[in-house]
């Protein structure tokens, strides 16, 4: 068979098209900051919609198949760094004299943002003097989505520290992408959003900071009512356990509380889902993921509700 293949010419390959900040602006062209990431999304085809540059040092003291920050690079989302090389975007850091905020935006416009790729149990054997940027930055108060350390404060991977970034100075766009990349990466901006967006309204890192203890401050208070609350129905859930193990030991005299291994003073999970088996009692779980235990009230719900937010706490 002669001749050329194919009925036509195929013509030049598809650019990808940037992504703008939230609330637009200056700092780039007009065509680069008129667009959205429709283009490219989640899908890990390797071609980057983010218009700015991306760097990370790496000191490889992770796992490389499951370091995110090696993924990125992979990608060809993020381009390795050499010790002692400059980077003049911000740089997120333990070294860092004050929290990122919108105030950054020009520079990452302008410079990009970065990383370091090392463990959080091995910080004294980074060379942070020689990793140079005039932006050092740190993250607020912000948790964990990443398989390692769900749901632990403050212990965020690579591409959570990056994506943290953009998110906290209204750039949305460029984090949704960067997080679009892993399949648990949508959990970190859940879990985050609230206040997330908190810390995008901030001008300052003082008001970050400022937003950050009010937060904390939050959680503590949560904290304590959660305990005094638990502390105060503990009597009101011994009485019903008594009254439950009476039901079913007075037929053969042997009915005890103590029958799942508890000490008089310990109210076992196997036991409180007896009550809310039950009825007696409905499961709650908060914002943070701690459970705890509501006595329902006699037209407030019944045993379906009760074994519906039962089963809602096996939900991470």
């Amino acid at each position: 068979m002669g001749g050329k293949r194919g009925g036509h010419r195929r013509g030049p390959p598809r650019q990808p098209r940037p992504v703008a900040p939230r609330g637009g602006g200056g700092g780039r062209s007009s065509d680069e900051e008129g667009n959205s990431s429709s283009d490219g999304g989640g899908g890990g085809d390797g071609h980057s919609v983010i218009p700015v540059p991306l760097g990370m040092w790496e000191f490889g003291h992770c796992d490389p198949k499951r370091c995110s920050g090696r993924k990125l690079a992979r990608l060809g989302l993020v381009r390795l760094l050499r010790v002692g090389q400059v980077f003049r975007g911000i740089v997120m850091s333990p070294e860092g004299r004050q929290v990122v905020s919108k105030a950054d935006l020009p520079v990452v416009r302008e410079h990009g943002a970065a990383m370091i790729d090392c463990s959080w149990a091995r910080l004294d054997d980074v060379p942070f003097a020689q990793l140079k940027s005039p932006h050092n930055r740190q993250l607020p108060y912000l948790v964990a989505a990443n398989p390692v350390n769900y749901g632990k404060p403050w212990r965020l991977n690579c591409v959570e520290a990056l994506a943290a970034a953009f998110f906290i100075v209204g750039w949305d766009a460029v984090g949704d992408e960067l997080m679009g990349r892993f399949k648990w990466g949508h959990a970190f901006k859940r879990m985050n959003q609230q206040i997330l967006d908190q810390y995008a309204q901030c001008d300052s890192a003082d008001q970050v900071l400022h937003v950050q203890r009010e937060w904390m401050a939050m959680i503590d208070r949560e904290a304590m009512l959660r305990d005094r609350q638990q502390l105060s129905d503990y009597a009101d859930v011994g009485a019903d356990l008594s009254d439950a193990s009476g039901e079913s030991g007075d037929a053969s005299g042997t009915g005890s509380d103590n029958d799942d291994g508890a000490s008089d003073g310990e109210i076992s999970e196997r036991r409180m889902a007896r009550l809310v088996r039950q009825g007696r009692y409905r499961a709650v779980t908060d914002r943070l993921g701690n459970v705890t235990y509501e006595k329902v009230e006699a037209g407030d719900g019944g045993d379906d509700d009760s074994r519906d937010n039962l089963e809602d706490t096996a939900l991470p």
